[in-house]
């Protein structure tokens, strides 16, 4: 039996043939007429079109709506959301087709229905297509003069190697769009290194971006309602040394928090540390095994992806935070023209404004784990879904 792909976990992922299909579909309807297109949008934003369809099929149970949904097959991002809405009594369903759920969800409020796809917030998103598209987001944050890692787009491995020589080491290389780290490598510090990196990006998908890589603090700043900010610090696995345990031993330590959920766990925003191939391979680089013994306080990192499926550390860093940094997050919503956005900043200290260090946006999210903020390894708990419902409720009344 073939094995799943190496750079897709947590995703379970034998074969990338449809992420091509689906990348070469999406290249055919931009051609197509502007109508065509902006039929298509409509559909995708749960317009008057979706709703007919989701209703239609409903009458013959391909559809379900469920007020009591099963929590282990929602992603907590969403079913926060849902939680919240129970709390103030909204009239609220998960919606199943043909059984399975597809983390979409109906609201009836005020004598109309709603659908809205993970968070409520995406029923008034607009820019999401410029958001995903890692390209086109960091043209736009260099035309509005925001802080970026130099780089650029192909599709051609000959020119990219020689782009990424161009621009020097260390580098990073990564699908032009995608999540979780998928086919990402980084740091690149060899044209071996370059070469191998643009062949795992080409494999999710044709187009791949070559950039610099910064050192540093990857931040998770959360935007809602462009009014709302959110931000935590994402630190990769890892366990610190007390001089007496080995690295298998505050591991173990470590996934004993009842936080901590399976890697694959849905309903979990922190998850325990895998004892995976992975995992140990980093370790040997490092001239280390299991059982080390790290002197005490001595930070170990397990794991160099930024995963949170991996177990990651989410410490929440909002109120250390530069005002400088905040505008800057806050700037971006704007410029995007967006109810939601998840961005990445990479800095050595978020508590320094941006323009004082050397820090670049990354990449920007139209569908963001918020539940982060909510639920952190370290540091105090947002109500992140509060404050959404908040604005969202307000909104739908205004409509009335």
């Amino acid at each position: 039996m073939k094995k799943y792909c190496p750079h897709c976990w947590p995703k379970k992922r034998k074969t990338h043939l449809f992420l091509h299909f689906n990348y070469y579909l999406d290249s055919f309807l931009k051609i197509l007429s502007r109508p065509i297109r902006s039929l298509t949008k409509k559909i995708e934003n749960n317009t008057f079109f979706w709703i007919l369809f989701v209703e239609f099929f409903s009458l013959f149970k391909i559809v379900q709506f469920e007020s009591d949904p099963d929590k282990s097959k929602l992603y907590n991002r969403s079913y926060i959301f849902f939680t919240e809405a129970k709390k103030r009594d909204l009239d609220i369903y998960a919606i199943k087709f043909f059984g399975k759920y597809i983390n979409e969800f109906k609201l009836k409020y005020a004598g109309k229905n709603y659908y809205y796809k993970e968070i409520p917030l995406t029923l008034f998103e607009k820019s999401v297509s410029v958001m995903d598209d890692k390209s086109r987001f960091k043209q736009i944050m260099k035309s509005h003069g925001l802080p970026i890692a130099e780089g650029s787009t192909f599709r051609n491995e000959k020119k990219a190697f020689e782009f990424g020589l161009g621009i020097g080491f260390p580098l990073v290389v990564k699908p032009r769009e995608g999540s979780l780290s998928h086919h990402a490598s980084y740091p690149i510090n060899s044209k071996d290194q370059l070469l191998q990196a643009i062949k795992i990006a080409k494999k999710y998908k044709p187009a791949f971006i070559v950039e610099k890589y910064f050192s540093g603090n990857l931040y998770r700043a959360s935007v809602i309602g462009k009014r709302e900010l959110f931000i935590c610090r994402k630190d990769r696995p890892n366990i610190v040394g007390d001089g007496s345990s080995t690295i298998k031993e505050l591991i173990d330590t470590k996934n004993k928090d009842d936080n901590r959920g399976r890697a694959n766990q849905k309903d979990s925003t922190l998850h325990r540390i895998p004892l995976n191939r992975e995992l140990k391979e980093n370790l040997k680089k490092q001239n280390l095994t299991l059982t080390s013994v790290p002197p005490k306080g001595e930070k170990v990192i397990l794991i160099d992806k930024y995963v949170l499926a991996y177990g990651c550390d989410i410490i929440n860093v909002k109120d250390i935070a530069h005002d400088e940094n905040k505008k800057l997050f806050f700037k971006i919503a704007e410029v995007l023209d967006s109810d939601l956005v998840g961005i990445d900043l990479i800095a050595p200290d978020i508590g320094k404004s941006y323009k004082k260090q050397k820090a670049a946006i990354l990449e920007a999210n139209s569908l963001p784990f918020v539940d982060m903020h909510q639920f952190p390894s370290h540091g105090k708990k947002e109500a992140v879904a509060e404050k959404t419902w908040d604005i969202v409720l307000k909104r739908l009344s205004n409509k009335k």
